[in-house]
């Protein structure tokens, strides 16, 4: 009976230190993706690039980059058809 018990306390001993190991691990893996991620700025380029033309159409009305999108927008363009207050 005393070899049973003895049998026991290894095989929770055996399964506590692989469960600490396993989450050191799997801690490392995270650790060293997020880390990459942070390098990579793959975060920031999966939003940077569709918000250019999200930009473009809050500011301007236009689909599009802001500084293209604006020279767009027809209250930016000089109209020639516009008569000139001078004249009359």
């Amino acid at each position: 009976m005393a070899s049973g018990s003895i049998s026991g306390n290894n095989q929770r001993g055996q399964f506590l230190i692989e469960s600490v190991l396993l989450m050191i691990v799997m801690l490392s893996i995270f650790i060293a993706s997020t880390n990459a991620l942070k390098d990579s700025h793959f975060l920031a380029k999966l939003v940077e690039k569709p918000w250019g033309r999200v930009q473009g159409m809050i500011e301007c009305g236009v689909w599009g980059p802001p500084q293209a999108a604006c020279k767009l927008l027809p209250g930016q363009t000089q109209r020639s058809n516009s008569l000139d207050s001078r004249n009359y």
